[in-house]
């Protein structure tokens, strides 16, 4: 057997796996390095960059300065995660199904099959635990929502039951004004 298909084999778990951690960590790290060059450009552009090198007494605090913090990640959304999952799973499911085309064309012996279907499989396992964890994060967000709900009734019947109402006499006073009557006067007069 030829190890031309064990290379090929391993190009392929190193772009299913290793290639998407590479760039996703770029993307992270993408903000520290614009940081770090900015920097250097700073730097260089300094009149005191280019002085001989000051002695530990003589260094500036350079504490006391506010420094750009690097920007906030964005949040991981629900949508992003599925998607990486999917993407994963028909990674690994190609992988397996070209296992065992090679295996069936003869390429391969029979046990060539055996790390993408464990893959797969633990894949698989891990998405079911997911799956449970999410479904027990919504419950828990659910059940909260309905205890914050049921304390804010029971607030309010609360307030009712304590304050009673307070009942208003409504006096009429005997000479109703009547806008329309014949003998109306403008106010002052």
């Amino acid at each position: 057997m030829s190890s031309a298909v064990l290379y090929l084999a391993i190009v392929a778990v190193w772009a299913i796996v290793l290639v998407p951690m590479w760039l996703r960590r770029d993307t992270e790290n993408a903000g520290i390095t614009r940081l770090l060059h900015k920097r250097a450009d700073e730097l260089d552009g300094d009149e005191e960059a280019t002085e001989a090198p000051r002695t530990a007494e003589e260094e500036p605090q350079e504490a006391d300065e506010p420094q750009e913090a690097p920007r906030p990640r964005r949040p991981v959304t629900r949508a992003a995660v599925i998607a990486r999952r999917r993407r994963r799973t028909s990674g690994l499911a190609a992988l397996v199904v070209t296992a065992v085309a090679l295996v069936a064309s003869g390429v391969l012996p029979w046990w060539a099959t055996v790390p993408p279907t464990l893959l797969l499989a633990g894949h698989l396992t891990l998405l079911r635990v997911a799956v449970g964890m999410d479904a027990a994060r919504r419950r828990a967000a659910a059940e909260a929502r309905a205890a914050a709900r049921a304390r804010a009734i029971e607030a309010r019947r609360a307030e009712q039951e304590t304050e009673p109402a307070e009942v208003i006499e409504l006096v009429t006073p005997e000479e109703v004004f009547d806008q329309y009557a014949d003998d109306r006067r403008a106010v002052g007069e």
